[in-house]
């Protein structure tokens, strides 16, 4: 036997093997998915908990375990919207349209790719985007879209909320990577820094994303067994509590987005948001992401929207006479959430701040 066929004949040995060993793994791949149910994130599991505590059992059901983001909205999702003339207090804060096909907060589905002339802006965010308490239609994002195709009359805009309760910055970064190609945005609008801060554990988001496989890996569920053998988490009730997204993680998924954004041939803008102590007991302090964002806002020259003294000139002059404090309340739901006029006046400011970045390029 020459070089040449023994060269042929243990290359067609090792196709040989390679098939079977790609075999073997088809196999593996169903039999796991058969036997076990899928492998399911730790924070996905904290995010339900959490709610779950807070009464809100129907929305949790809507969310699905993502390997990429821990978690994502289940597409296609609502919720009964109840008369709230006739029950002001029954619809609860989560009702009507939860999700599209592709699981944003819509209530109609978008094209495959983006139509010719069409501006698009992709907002991404928490439960402040989303809107929790309020309407679909009432949030900032579909009002900002609703004031710019009025004001732009030969235009058109496709305002696309991609805010999800209890997202951090690293989820919102996810959203951007995995969905901005798809998605095609002119502009990003990114909104962040209350669940930032949250301590569930002694691992940051950072830290569980290591917990699952890279890429495309993160599909198979074999390789999601033997990949977490690997990367066990460290158990909650061990360990220092540690924020879901630490300022300096903060920063640098900050400087991350920006990137992206500039790969996407968009523009960034960023939103500060308020929080009703900012309004009703301590006007002057700011939280480190605040500081985080305003930091890199000035200096990476991005448009940044600080909503903290727009909620402090809106809300009214009359206090509460006990704690001689003003109170908030037409301006917010709870801690953080926002009434639909505030939503409405959000966007007004928003628009004004998007202004300057809506000069009809040669692609439009």
């Amino acid at each position: 036997m020459n070089d040449s066929t023994r060269r042929t004949s243990a290359g067609r040995r090792l196709l040989l093997a390679a098939a079977v060993l790609a075999g073997m793994l088809v196999v593996a791949e169903c039999v796991v998915r058969v036997a076990l149910s899928e492998p399911v994130s730790i924070r996905f599991l904290q995010d339900t908990d959490e709610l779950k505590q807070l009464q809100l059992n129907r929305f949790s059901d809507l969310l699905v375990s993502d390997p990429d983001r821990f978690w994502r909205l289940a597409p296609n999702s609502r919720l009964p919207e109840t008369d709230t003339a006739m029950d002001p207090d029954s619809r609860g804060a989560f009702f009507g349209v939860i999700s599209n096909g592709l699981g944003f907060r819509e209530d109609h589905q978008l094209a495959d790719s983006k139509p010719d002339g069409e501006f698009r802006i992709l907002f991404l965010g928490d439960s402040c985007t989303f809107g929790y308490g309020v309407g679909c239609n009432e949030t900032f994002v579909a009002d900002s879209e609703n004031r710019l195709n009025e004001q732009y009359a030969d235009r058109h805009f496709e305002c696309i909320n991609a805010g999800v309760p209890g997202y951090s910055l690293y989820q919102g970064f996810r959203v951007l990577d995995v969905d901005g190609p798809r998605i095609q945005p002119d502009l990003v609008v990114a909104c962040f820094g209350f669940n930032d801060r949250a301590e569930w554990d002694g691992q940051s988001d950072l830290d569980h994303a290591a917990l699952s496989p890279p890429g495309w890996l993160a599909t198979s569920h074999l390789v999601g067994r033997i990949w977490q053998l690997g990367h066990v988490p460290t158990p909650r009730a061990t360990g220092r509590p540690k924020p879901r997204v630490s300022p300096n993680e903060y920063r640098g998924l900050l400087t991350r987005i920006r990137q992206r954004t500039r790969q996407l041939k968009a523009r960034l803008v960023l939103i500060s948001w308020c929080e009703r102590f900012q309004v009703t007991d301590d006007r002057d302090e700011r939280t480190p992401w605040q500081f985080e964002l305003h930091r890199f806002a000035r200096g990476q020259n991005v448009p940044l929207l600080d909503l903290v003294p727009h909620m402090q000139n809106w809300a009214t002059p009359e206090t509460d006479q006990e704690l001689g404090q003003t109170t908030g309340s037409e301006l917010f739901l709870d801690i953080v959430h926002v009434t639909p006029g505030t939503h409405s006046r959000i966007a007004g400011q928003l628009v004004e701040t998007l202004r300057p970045l809506l000069a009809p390029t040669e692609s439009q």
